[in-house]
């Protein structure tokens, strides 16, 4: 990979020891991936953030970049930690944990990162726009600014992304190439999409679907007759394409590379009915209902925050349930301001940041299996090497339905 006279300096360790090492990551990676060069971005979003998810690993590593001098040097925002900062005993997290997650994110505080912890880092903070290349290392945050806004990343992980971070460069490969962000596969959308979860259940169709395909870079779906998608719809089609490795789909008329449609290479295709949709929504159906629901995976945003309100006004949560909404920070202090959290909490619902379903420990003792409204949710809950609970899916409204009184 060539580098410039700069990044040799940095090789040779002559910025310090902290870009050195993060830079020598760098180059591994594009060498891989064949890369021709690094290439500048204007922001990262670093996962990893869980005590559940990085353990005393993730400590050590922190602490070597730490002693190594490193400090990021572009916007760097956080994904979700383990718990809420302030309210983590509310989620019945025990103090070993917390004493932990709070380490994490101060070794990350040290790396001049900001802690904001959210999963849904352009609903604050980054404003992204077509062809802006970046480097994300969160699935759904990953989908959503490649296909959404058009940005360009690919899907980073944890370590690279850091290191990305401190040099404010990421190799040139993969999803910052024009030519490897061409549609691949085709659905044609029958089937009426009337809210979040309908979009959710779609991205699960197509994802399980097509990924039997070995694609080098995943499947790219375009899909046509789709219309008038709200943003976080799209949030949700994008975050249960994502649990099957897609990082990038295209929207007839809609999503902004629309240039790239002329030149996509269709290998595959599919049309979504009524039926599948009913089917597969079946095949989450709970037998029982559980005793928890969560929404906000990916983080709810405001519009969403606003649904929950009108649904659960004037209701009162049922004995023996809890229903909790996860966002950011910057979003609940919007949702504040406008008396959605007010009515939230008069409905007896407990509302989470920094936090999401997916990376924070459940407490199995007192809840045996989840409910949510989310696919990607529902499949990362469940996962073993996560909390390993069944996790079941509803529409928000019949959520709101079995767990609130009139």
């Amino acid at each position: 990979m060539e580098l410039t006279k700069e990044e040799e300096q940095i090789l040779q360790g002559e910025s310090g020891e902290g870009p050195r090492a993060a830079l020598s990551l760098l180059i591994d990676v594009g060498d891989f991936f064949e890369a021709s060069k690094l290439i500048p971005i204007s922001s990262a979003h670093i996962s990893g953030v869980s005590y559940l998810t990085g353990g005393d690993g993730l400590i050590d590593q922190l602490s070597l970049f730490v002693e190594k001098g490193a400090k990021v040097s572009i916007p760097s925002t956080l994904n979700p930690c383990g718990m809420d900062r302030v309210n983590w005993e509310n989620m019945y997290i025990d103090l070993n944990f917390a004493t932990k997650q709070f380490e994490i994110l101060k070794l990350f505080d040290e790396l001049d990162v900001s802690t904001t912890c959210s999963c849904t880092p352009y609903d604050f903070g980054h404003l992204l726009s077509k062809g802006q290349h970046v480097a994300w290392a969160e699935s759904s945050a990953v989908t959503f600014a490649n296909s959404f806004f058009g940005a360009r990343t690919n899907k980073e992980d944890s370590l690279s992304v850091l290191a990305a971070a401190i040099i404010g460069k990421t190799p040139y490969y993969g999803f910052h190439l024009s030519e490897n962000r061409v549609p691949n596969v085709k659905v044609v959308v029958e089937a009426n999409l009337n809210e979040y979860t309908d979009y959710s259940i779609l991205g699960e169709i197509v994802g399980k679907t097509f990924s039997k395909h070995s694609f080098q870079y995943g499947a790219i779906p375009y899909f046509e007759k789709i219309t008038n998608p709200r943003p976080q719809e799209l949030k949700a089609l994008g975050a249960a394409l994502a649990s099957f490795g897609t990082q990038l789909y295209h929207v007839d008329g809609i999503t902004p590379e629309q240039e790239l449609l002329a030149y996509a290479e269709i290998v595959d295709e599919m049309v979504i009915t009524q039926d599948m949709l009913e089917k597969t929504y079946q095949s989450f159906y709970p037998e029982t209902i559980p005793d928890l629901t969560v929404i906000g995976c990916p983080n709810a945003n405001l519009e969403e925050i606003q649904n929950v309100a009108k649904l659960v006004k004037n209701k009162k949560i049922k004995e023996g349930k809890e229903f909790w909404v996860f966002s950011s920070a910057a979003q609940k202090a919007i949702a504040q301001s406008s008396g959605y959290i007010d009515i939230l909490q008069a409905a007896g619902v407990k509302f989470y940041t920094d936090t999401c379903p997916e990376v924070m420990p459940y407490d199995k003792m007192r809840f045996t299996s989840i409910l949510t409204n989310s696919v990607k949710a529902a499949h990362y809950i469940a996962a073993p090497s996560l909390n390993d609970l069944p996790t079941y899916i509803l529409p928000l409204k019949k959520c709101v339905e079995e767990f609130f009184n009139e």
